[in-house]
């Protein structure tokens, strides 16, 4: 299963930049990302398309399987490169909590599993790209090119992109679009 997760500015997104960010763009939401929710043994297979050790991960997924699923959510955030990391329903860290409705919304994404395991490995591939300052700054500009991939991302532009790599949102400019116009268009075209 996967979930689109739109973080408001509160909790661990609690500044005044995610709250100007949020009233700026119209919305709710100063943040978006993606959190998968794999079987342990396709999670298995998705280590293996990572080239990742599965040995050195063998104590991460005993720690964060939770009845038989392993969440992984890919990020990125000002400031930092697009990365990943694992969440539990009950953490003691927010960060690696899974997303709750009280600082988060969550929408469910529409696809299939080989498309959800298709975005993934996307998602893996851009690991380490850097942080679209003037992107996520110019996001109104309508002269930005619409791309399959770049060099650097914002957050709501890299789920885009994730999206139309398996044909998902195919009319959407992914160097267009925030975290609330992307909210907008996943509750209103399912």
């Amino acid at each position: 299963m996967l979930v689109a997760s739109f973080a408001r500015p509160c909790g661990m997104f609690d500044n005044w930049f995610n709250k100007l960010t949020s009233f700026v763009t119209g919305g709710s939401f100063c943040h978006s990302e993606f959190v998968f929710s794999f079987p342990v043994a396709r999670m298995r297979e998705f280590l293996t398309f990572a080239e990742e050790d599965e040995s050195e991960w063998q104590r991460k997924l005993q720690r964060y399987e939770e009845d038989g699923m392993i969440h992984l959510c890919f990020y990125i955030v000002w400031g930092d490169d697009v990365s990943y990391r694992l969440m539990k329903k009950k953490h003691n860290n927010p960060f690696y909590r899974y997303p709750n409705e009280s600082q988060f919304c969550v929408v469910g994404v529409d696809a299939t599993p080989d498309e959800e395991f298709e975005m993934a490995k996307f998602l893996m591939d851009q690991r380490s790209k850097n942080y679209d300052y003037v992107g996520a700054l110019s996001y109104f500009v309508p002269l930005r090119d619409r791309a399959a991939t770049y060099n650097r991302w914002f957050c709501s532009q890299l789920m885009v992109a994730t999206l139309q790599h398996v044909n998902k949102l195919k009319d959407v400019n992914p160097s267009g679009i925030t975290p609330n116009g992307l909210y907008n268009i996943l509750v209103l075209n399912p």
